[in-house]
């Protein structure tokens, strides 16, 4: 990641047009000025940030849109809560807890995953939607790769 006055007004945007984000925290991120981050938000007209408790989301899929973000390569970050010790991105809402993986799956795919949901990309821990399978997809993925004497395919 390029930091400090190599990194573009455009990337600042791109960092502010986060949910709930700070011009500290772009700053710190991005190895740039406050000042530089904070007249870039003040130009484009963006709301100051609010520290404290953020209103609930009304919906079950507005909580899961709201902590997605896409990535300049294709893939999905996460930006909310994440299981302690393995970073595995957790979706919880009102009484209701899942990775955020099965949520994205489901959304995605319009039916509930079968088994594991393991992503396709190497991105660590990507939440794209295309970048996600469950058991069925993998065994049909694996089936297709075999050769007919059980060979993987070249």
């Amino acid at each position: 990641m390029r930091r400090g006055e190599q990194v573009t007004d455009a990337e600042i945007s791109r960092a502010l047009d986060r949910a709930d984000v700070s011009v500290l925290a772009v700053a710190r991120e991005l190895g740039c000025g406050y000042a530089r981050v904070r007249g870039i938000r003040e130009r484009r007209g963006l709301p100051v940030y609010q520290r404290g408790r953020r209103a609930a989301a009304a919906s079950w899929d507005e909580a899961l849109a709201e902590r997605l973000l896409a990535t300049p390569d294709g893939h999905v970050d996460w930006t909310g809560a994440r299981q302690a010790g393995s970073g595995t991105p957790i979706l919880h809402w009102r009484e209701r807890k899942t990775t955020a993986a099965r949520a994205v799956f489901a959304k995605h795919y319009g039916r509930e995953p079968v088994g594991k949901v393991s992503q396709t990309c190497e991105y660590e821990h990507c939440l794209h939607g295309e970048h996600l399978e469950d058991r069925p997809m993998r065994e049909q993925r694996r089936a297709r790769e075999e050769g007919a004497d059980g060979r993987v395919a070249a």
